[in-house]
């Protein structure tokens, strides 16, 4: 004999199946971040002071390597959905300014790779990202390889961060799977 649950119970039951592996959940774009990306740990969830800033997602593994997912609209009212907009590229650029900017202020030595961004080409499910990458030598001695990625989607600005320390071959493996598994959570790709 089987017993026939009622239909909201069900329907009940089935979200919190899904979302039983949710770190947390982000409003802004309807996601929940799940407590593993590509053998990074979520590390936390941090909401800015100033609502337009909106908020930093980190997962990290042992080591150096992490990733953080950044999802604001920075005081922007209609923000385009993908990477190839022209507001989304234009904000892109003074992101990559701001990188640079680590470096005027003597906070790190900042070498970009390439002479533009990119824009990724990943097939299935998922937003496409504008992305860009570079060497950082930090005050303390640190060497890192870094790359940003940045999309539209949902009216907010979808930015990811991707270190890991310079020359360590599997933090590079890491930070690929990361981005290739985070465009997947953020496009609700099952």
């Amino acid at each position: 004999m089987t017993i026939a649950l009622p239909r909201f119970l069900a329907s009940g039951l089935a979200v919190l199946a899904l979302s039983a592996n949710a770190a947390t959940h982000e409003a802004s774009i309807a996601v929940d971040f799940p407590d593993e990306v590509a053998g990074l740990a979520f590390a936390g969830r941090t909401e800015f002071p100033r609502k337009e800033l909106g908020v930093n997602i980190g997962y990290q593994r042992s080591g150096l390597a992490r990733g953080s997912v950044y999802i604001y609209n920075g005081g922007v009212k209609t923000i385009p959905t993908g990477a190839e907009a022209p507001a989304v590229r234009q904000h892109f650029a003074e992101v990559i300014q701001e990188v640079q900017q680590l470096q005027a202020a003597g906070k790190a030595r900042i070498s970009l790779h390439g002479s533009a961004a990119q824009t990724t080409t990943y097939a299935g499910c998922g937003p496409q990202f504008l992305w860009r990458g570079y060497d950082m030598e930090l005050e303390d001695g640190t060497a890192l390889t870094s790359y940003t990625y940045l999309t539209g989607l949902k009216n907010q600005y979808v930015k990811l961060r991707v270190s890991h320390q310079r020359g360590d071959d599997q933090g590079a493996k890491a930070a690929e799977r990361f981005v290739q598994e985070i465009r997947k959570v953020v496009g609700g790709c099952r």
